[in-house]
């Protein structure tokens, strides 16, 4: 059965629901807010449930130039707020796990949209509390960037593509580097200007480089000239303003014999990248590289490419295909690819194409596949502001919509994962009087996932309150009405364990 759980008509019934300007439907888009936690304002989320979906929050951050905020988002399929971050220039925001231990990473720093598509920053890993733990990070003796940009508060020159937590606990991430380079191979001035881009596999706790990979030092294995037919330079490429960046690597796995599996965006390539920095293979999306392309088969632009099994030759992967760029758009729809690729045969062969027939995409950046361990599939849509659920057969278990169409919001990628919050912070309350000379309570724990009740305590000091009312907790923020007469006022978040945190005894305000 199908349900509209949040829609675009109902946004503005919805309490605390900034509604969207009627003449500025193609920019804007309503935004949530709370009497106990002001400053905390996620997006309004347009749910479309088409029958059951997996358990877990969903997890996403937005930027984009009509983004309300930036930020890093939990949120529950009803479109409440679970959890929500600082405010920053945030990207690759997810749950995992180090040491054990369920961790949250994303990275913080500056980034640059098209036509250069990278950034710079750190990467910050946060525990269950909520405490920042590591900050995951490269100095940049050695980096270069546009010539345009101030880089005199650059902390670290880590780029926001990825921050994969391997299973020997080490971090994998992405760099990006300005440098002269000949371009004649590809039609390009000689005194020319790249976007070398590569990865780092480094200790999350003390920031050692293990592994250093950058595509400028294989040229001989992936020439410069096989971009060109897929990523023209036009402009690009005759100043360090504007460089050009054939690579553009935007996603690293590593393996258990040591290889490493990444993306390069313009290429519209895979590469197997060998334990000494030489490429085994490569798979290209629109003839094949190495490989031979089975019927059905094409991608191009993609991003996050996962392997899902390895069986003998057999790798089973999946990416995200964009086939959008800046410049090639809104002719092939965006979808979510399922392959074998076969390294005896050098076959590689479709097994499913995602896209939902209601609601054609063209996501020119950015974007993600998540394979669910009961076979579902999220897939976020990078710079189209849509998180979408798939069932195994390919047909669309839920839709959701955070902004208004593409280009104007982004998420680098979206996820459903488990998560259980505990927050070292209190749970917040405000008290204000109503017309009636009623007092209404407003609470919420920024974060918590395990409580499930209040109860408020009420009296005409702060030193002696009693039970005054009890509520089920209701999404983000709860609210209660008490009579006339309390001057001060406590919210107690409950579980079936007891008391779990205990908000500041609070003074009642004037008029809500």
């Amino acid at each position: 059965m199908r349900s509209t759980i949040v829609s675009a008509a109902s946004l503005v019934s919805l309490f605390g629901v900034i509604p969207v300007r009627a003449a500025d439907n193609d920019t804007y888009w309503p935004w949530q807010t709370y009497k106990s936690e002001p400053s905390l304002q996620p997006p309004a989320l347009e749910i479309t449930k088409n029958g059951p979906v997996s358990p877990g929050y969903l997890f996403f951050d937005q930027n984009g130039n009509y983004g309300h905020n930036y930020s890093c988002f939990i949120m529950t399929d009803d479109g409440d707020l679970v959890w929500q971050g600082g405010y920053g220039d945030y990207s690759a925001f997810k749950a995992q796990t180090f040491e054990g231990k369920p961790v949250l990473t994303y990275f913080e720093g500056v980034t640059w949209s098209e036509p250069w598509g990278w950034g710079y920053g750190l990467v910050k890993v946060h525990n269950d509390q909520y405490d920042n733990i590591y900050n995951v990070s490269v100095p940049g003796t050695h980096f270069v960037t546009i010539d345009i940009a101030d880089t005199s508060g650059f902390e670290s020159w880590l780029d926001m593509h990825e921050d994969l937590i391997t299973s020997e606990g080490t971090m994998l991430t992405t760099a990006y580097n300005v440098t002269p380079a000949d371009l004649t191979s590809a039609g390009g001035p000689k005194d020319g200007w790249i976007v070398d881009s590569g990865f780092f596999e480094i200790d999350v706790k003390t920031d050692e480089v293990l592994f250093e990979w950058f595509a400028s030092d294989h040229k001989d294995q992936i020439p410069l000239a096989d971009a060109v037919e897929t990523y023209p330079l036009d402009y690009l490429g005759t100043n360090q303003t504007y460089p050009w960046g054939p690579f553009h690597i935007n996603t690293v796995n590593k393996l258990d014999d040591g290889s490493y599996l990444i993306s390069s965006r313009q290429y519209c390539s895979i590469f197997m990248i060998n334990p000494d920095g030489s490429v085994a293979w490569t798979l290209n999306g629109r003839h094949g590289g190495n490989f031979t392309l089975g019927e059905g088969l094409d991608f191009c632009y993609q991003h996050d490419i996962r392997i899902h099994a390895i069986e003998g030759s057999q790798y089973t992967m999946s990416l995200f295909n964009n086939d959008n760029n800046a410049d090639f758009y809104g002719v092939n729809q965006t979808t979510g690819i399922f392959m074998q690729v076969d390294v005896e045969n050098w076959t590689a062969t479709l097994l499913q194409e995602l896209t939902d027939p209601e609601d054609a995409i063209y996501s020119h950046s950015q974007g993600n596949v998540q394979l669910l361990d009961d076979g579902h599939v999220i897939m976020g849509y990078g710079s189209t502001p849509r998180i979408k659920e798939y069932n195994p057969d390919g047909s669309v278990a839920m839709s959701v919509k955070f902004g208004p169409s593409e280009g104007t919001v982004f998420s680098y990628r979206a996820y459903r994962l488990p998560w259980v919050g505990k927050p070292t912070t209190s749970p917040k309350a405000v008290a204000c009087s109503d017309e009636s000379n009623q007092t209404s309570v407003y609470m919420s724990w920024n974060g918590a996932t395990e409580y499930t009740s209040w109860k408020v305590y009420a009296g005409a000091s702060k030193f002696n309150l009693t039970l005054a009312a009890e509520a089920a907790r209701t999404g983000f923020e709860t609210s209660a009405v008490l009579p006339a007469g309390v001057s001060y006022v406590r919210a107690d978040a409950y579980s079936l364990n007891g008391t779990l945190g205990a908000s500041e005894v609070i003074a009642v305000g004037g008029q809500c």
